[in-house]
């Protein structure tokens, strides 16, 4: 099974990812991490800080791991991948606002993730069997908790959060 943990930079991925992985005794693959260290991409975009993925060189990276029972895809693009189940995180925009600066994000990238989390983005580029959270003000174990709970039950949950009316103001 491959699982793909979805969400705008900032939503908590990588945590949520890595305490999922343990529970299931799955491989975790950091989808940023395998596109720079195995120059998985197109080109380096120095406006906006980020590579432009090569989607084919990442499958074909990805194939190496069809053995494995479990494998958690950890990135805000992994969705775009042939996944079983996509979980997708979402978090207060002015959370993640303040995280990504934190994280030295230059201006323009921390708007774009902003409203980004806003206009739903990666859960509309969500297909398959998907399944939605808000983890605003939610501990790691409670949302890893509920996703093993979502995955056992084959859950699906979309369009129970919505930023835009609350925070409109911000695009």
């Amino acid at each position: 099974m491959i699982i793909a943990i979805t969400g705008t930079p900032g939503v908590g991925k990588t945590t949520i990812s890595k305490e999922l992985a343990k529970k299931l005794k799955a491989k975790h693959i950091d989808i940023t991490e395998v596109v720079k260290k195995y120059k998985l991409y197109k080109e380096y975009c120095e406006d906006m800080d980020s590579y432009l993925i090569d989607f084919e060189k990442l499958k074909d990276f990805l194939k190496k791991f069809k053995d494995e029972d479990i494998i958690i895809l950890d990135g805000h693009v992994s969705h775009l991948l042939d996944v079983d189940y996509t979980i997708v995180l979402r978090c207060n925009p002015l959370i993640i606002k303040e995280r990504l600066e934190k994280r030295n994000y230059n201006k323009k990238k921390v708007m774009e993730n902003v409203q980004a989390e806003l206009l739903d983005v990666c859960l509309c580029e969500s297909k398959g069997k998907v399944y939605e959270i808000d983890t605003t003000n939610k501990k790691v174990d409670e949302i890893v908790d509920e996703i093993l709970d979502a995955i056992k039950h084959k859950k699906e949950r979309k369009g129970i959060v919505d930023w835009l009316s609350k925070y409109y103001y911000l695009l």
